[in-house]
């Protein structure tokens, strides 16, 4: 919800190209937790956010 409004500013804003940006990075995290087999729907949402802090350090 909180990305949603954040793409919903950037735009009235006159920022389209951050609001794409923002919107890549959502998605990039979801494919992030499915590749690693971690379901993010059902799951512990802290947890998941560590395990993608941990993988972008990792890389």
């Amino acid at each position: 919800m909180r990305t949603r409004l954040t793409m919903r500013a950037a735009l009235a804003l006159g920022l389209p190209s951050l609001a794409r940006g923002i919107g890549r990075m959502r998605r990039a995290g979801r494919d992030i937790l499915d590749r690693s087999g971690h379901e993010a729907g059902r799951g512990n949402v802290v947890t998941a956010a560590a395990l993608v802090v941990l993988y972008l350090v990792g890389v």
